[in-house]
Formats: structure tokens, C-alpha cells, sequence
């Protein structure tokens, strides 16, 4: 019995304070794949021609920085999901070679000179989508929530009514169980459209379209600790505050009546949060290093992607936040060492004493 113990000690001494990036790189991927087979099932090929487009150039990229690097550890789910994040956040209007040759040498330099994945102070992902706008602004969509919009009360239900968004055939029959179900109870209810606006909004941006499928991803990522609630918390939370109290200050509507469904559910909010906002190498690693950053991120969204609707908003707030990034992540080694410095003193004033 102790002989049994005692190999059990010697070949598992350790336990993982985290989930592996393999287990969670496998587990995002499984999400992602899922948002992919949904852009199958509603026949949006163009879409899937770019996602593919950019999995192919990630995955050269990441075979060209082996075959130059033999130290290098070629890892293909992380290497998909770079790939997938994206193909899903580029319009499907864009040109697919563009998208191959973008994601290759964008990657590949990266991977050069950072020296691996964890090492970019920069989310390579939003940087190829902001050169991709550069590049192909018309591509992406403009903006729909315009000035006189934001500042009535409601402007989603504005643009659902206008056909903006578009509302699927099983959207009253959804929203009458619910109505009926759940929020007669709170003697509220809701109109038609928030239903397809929270299962699909149709968008040419594959990530702003399946919000409740993000939604339930998130569950299971945050809830089995494959990921930290912290830093998307603090983003989501954030950022929908300024919308409701700051957001009709900008554009002259009433103070508390910013629409937070609409930035929410149609600029790739919740899509950023749980696949985007905390890369690898680009989030600070203490508690207070992670909630400044995620609040940040909130305030950027809300100044660069307003209150909704923005298609490269969020791209530009995250890849601000990634150049901030570093400045907090100093100010936590400063604070570190301090507390160390602190430590060492004690101690050293401990053993005079002894």
C-alpha cells in the first residue's frame, strides 16, 4: 500500500493551478466550430470561404515558423482558432487570397519576432482585421445607429421595426412563450425581433451574428475555469454602463435610457469577450492588473464603438487596449518587486534579531 503511494507521489506531484492551453485552445476551438457548422446550416458559403481562407493562411504560417524555427512547438487547435477568430471577423464580402496573404505574413512576422504565441503584447487577430479595414473599408459595414436614432429610447427596436435587422419566421412564436412563460410573472414583455436579434442578426460580420450561441460557449468556458470571468466581466459590465448613463449624454437623448441591447447584441460585444479580449500575452496577470485592463477595454469600446451597431469599433478599442497593455503590466513587476523588497527586509530584520 505505501509502495502503491509512493508511485502515485513520484509520477503525479503536481496539479495544474489552470487548465492547459491545449485543453483550452481544444475547447474554444469545439465553440468555434460550432458557430462555423451554424454559418453552414444557414447557407452562408462566402463566409465560410473567408473563415477558410484565413485557417489555411494561420496554419502556413505557423508550418513556415516551424520549418524556420525548430524550437518552435506547432500547436494545430491554436493554430485553428487563430485562424477561425479571424475569418469570423471579417466581413464575407472581403476577398478570400487578400485574407490568405493578409493572415500569412501578418502571423508570420508575428510569430518571428515575438517568438511565439504568449510573447505578442498584441492580439495578431486584431491587427489583421485592422489592416484588413485599411485596406478594404467598403467592405465592412457602416454604421446604422446614427445620431437621430440614439437619442429615442429604443433605438433597437427602432431599427428592427425599419428592417435594419431582420426578423426570423419563429420570432413571435418565441417571443409569445416567453411572454406568456416567463415574463408574464415580472408583468413585463417584449416586443418581436430582440428574439432573432439574440439568435441571429444577419450580419456580414460572422462574429456579430450568433450572440446566444457566444452566450452559451461562455457558460461552459467560464464555468469549468478553461477561462478567467475577471477581465470580460469587467469589459462587458463597463461598457454597458456607459451606454446606458453616458451614451444619450453624446447625442442628446435622456440620461439613463442608453440602449445597452443594441450595443451588446450587434457590434460583436459578447463575440469579443469570450474569444478576443484576453489573448494570450496581452492581459496583466494580477487581479487588479486584469480588472484595470478589463474596464479599459470598456471605456475604450464605448469611445471608439459608440453605442452599437460599429463594425471595427470593438477591433480598434481591443487593439488600444493591447498597446496599454505593457503600462500595467510594469506598474504589477513595480509593485511586485516592492512587495518583495518589503519581504526581504522583514526577514533579514528577523534573523538580526535571532
Amino acid at each position: 500500500m505505501n509502495e502503491l503511494l509512493y508511485k502515485k507521489t513520484i509520477v503525479r506531484p503536481f496539479i495544474y493551478a489552470s487548465a492547459s492551453v491545449g485543453a483550452v485552445s481544444l475547447s474554444m476551438l469545439m465553440f468555434l466550430l460550432l458557430q462555423v457548422m451554424m454559418l453552414f446550416i444557414t447557407k452562408s458559403y462566402a463566409a465560410l470561404i473567408v473563415i477558410s481562407a484565413a485557417v489555411a493562411g494561420s496554419l502556413c504560417a505557423d508550418a513556415a515558423n516551424k520549418a524556420f524555427r525548430s524550437s518552435y512547438t506547432f500547436s494545430l487547435p491554436l493554430s485553428m482558432v487563430q485562424g477561425i477568430i479571424i475569418g469570423m471577423l471579417l466581413p464575407s464580402l472581403f476577398p478570400p487570397i487578400t485574407v490568405f496573404f493578409l493572415t500569412f505574413f501578418t502571423l508570420l512576422l508575428s510569430k518571428y519576432l515575438t517568438g511565439g504565441f504568449a510573447n505578442g503584447w498584441v492580439n495578431a487577430a486584431v491587427v489583421i482585421v485592422v489592416l484588413a479595414w485599411i485596406i478594404g473599408i467598403n467592405a465592412f459595414p457602416a454604421i446604422t445607429a446614427t445620431r437621430d436614432i440614439l437619442q429615442l429610447k429604443n433605438p433597437s427596436y427602432i431599427l428592427i421595426q425599419s428592417g435594419t435587422f431582420p426578423v426570423l419566421h419563429f420570432d413571435s412564436l418565441v417571443t409569445d412563450v416567453l411572454n406568456n412563460v416567463i415574463f408574464h410573472f415580472a408583468n413585463i414583455s417584449i416586443p418581436d425581433g430582440y428574439v432573432s436579434l439574440l439568435w441571429d442578426t444577419q450580419s456580414v460580420i460572422p462574429a456579430f451574428r450568433f450572440n446566444l450561441l457566444t452566450l452559451l460557449s461562455s457558460i461552459f468556458l467560464f464555468s469549468s475555469g478553461m477561462m478567467s470571468l475577471l477581465v470580460p466581466t469587467c469589459f462587458v459590465v463597463s461598457y454597458s454602463l456607459l451606454v446606458r448613463f453616458a451614451g444619450p449624454l453624446f447625442f442628446g437623448g435622456i440620461t439613463g435610457q442608453g440602449d445597452m441591447l443594441l450595443a451588446l447584441l450587434t457590434g460583436g460585444t459578447f463575440f469579443f469577450a469570450v474569444f478576443v479580449v484576453q489573448w494570450y500575452g496581452t492581459v496583466p496577470l494580477t487581479s487588479w492588473g486584469k480588472t484595470i485592463y478589463g474596464i479599459l477595454c470598456g471605456m475604450l469600446a464605448f469611445l471608439i464603438a459608440g453605442c452599437g451597431t460599429s463594425s471595427a469599433g470593438m477591433v480598434f478599442a481591443v487593439l488600444c487596449a493591447n498597446i496599454l497593455s505593457p503600462l500595467i503590466q510594469i506598474a504589477e513587476e513595480q509593485k511586485n518587486r516592492k512587495a518583495l523588497h518589503a519581504l526581504l527586509e522583514n526577514h533579514a530584520r528577523e534573523q538580526e534579531k535571532r
